[in-house]
């Protein structure tokens, strides 16, 4: 089975294509405002290096958030496209679940990405990638509070790519394979039914609430 895998929504554009859970290849780029005209070509750059048809493709794997929500549209309606128009199904996957990749001697981690205002975007994972809590939108100080009160500090490696105040943190080194072995068997969604996971609404729509 060959699949393409788009990250587009943190700190990284990740492009990669993989046999089953071989990588046959993985560009990553530094993301920036420019993701909108670098997107397609890496994609294209990637398929080329390997050889291998866009066409070809079983299956797309594409991260539907947490994170930047510029980011994420593009992402996705990229998935979205190359599946509507290869009649390939999509599976969705979390930008918290792959920085859970990381390797780790702790025995759970806790990856992270600053929503500013002391709001953090964050889930805890245990090494296997297994959820012990679900990610969510959440104020900093109330996620450690609870997470401490359940699991001891040294049980616990935070990762994140941001400088969060008066927080150590780990820089994540993902491991594609790794997430995608372990939803390779996942069916997947019609790519007219894959939406954005941002876990918060936007600012436009917060301010829109608050209008009643």
């Amino acid at each position: 089975m060959i699949s393409l895998f788009i990250d587009t929504s943190y700190h990284n554009i990740i492009v990669g294509i993989y046999r089953d859970l071989d990588e046959l290849c993985c560009l990553i780029e530094k993301n920036d405002n420019h993701l909108s005209t670098r997107l397609l070509p890496l994609i294209e750059t990637a398929f080329l290096a390997v050889n291998i048809p866009i066409q070809k493709i079983d299956k797309i794997f594409v991260i539907n958030g947490p994170g930047s929500f510029t980011g994420i549209r593009i992402g996705l309606v990229t998935a979205k496209t190359i599946g509507w128009a290869l009649k390939k199904k999509v599976v969705i996957l979390s930008e918290l679940e792959l920085l859970a990749t990381t390797e780790t001697k702790k025995k759970y981690v806790l990856p992270m990405i600053d929503a500013r205002r002391g709001y953090v975007y964050a889930g805890l994972y245990d090494n296997m990638l297994k959820v012990i809590r679900k990610d969510k939108y959440i104020e900093k100080e109330k996620l450690l509070s609870s997470v401490y009160e359940k699991y001891k500090k040294e049980e616990v490696d935070i990762l994140s790519y941001d400088d969060i105040e008066n927080l150590k943190v780990e820089e994540p080194k993902i491991n594609v394979v790794k997430i995608i072995q372990k939803h390779l068997n996942d069916e997947g969604q019609n790519a007219h039914q894959v939406n954005p996971n941002y876990l918060k609404k936007t600012e436009a729509e917060e301010k829109k609430d608050q209008k009643g």
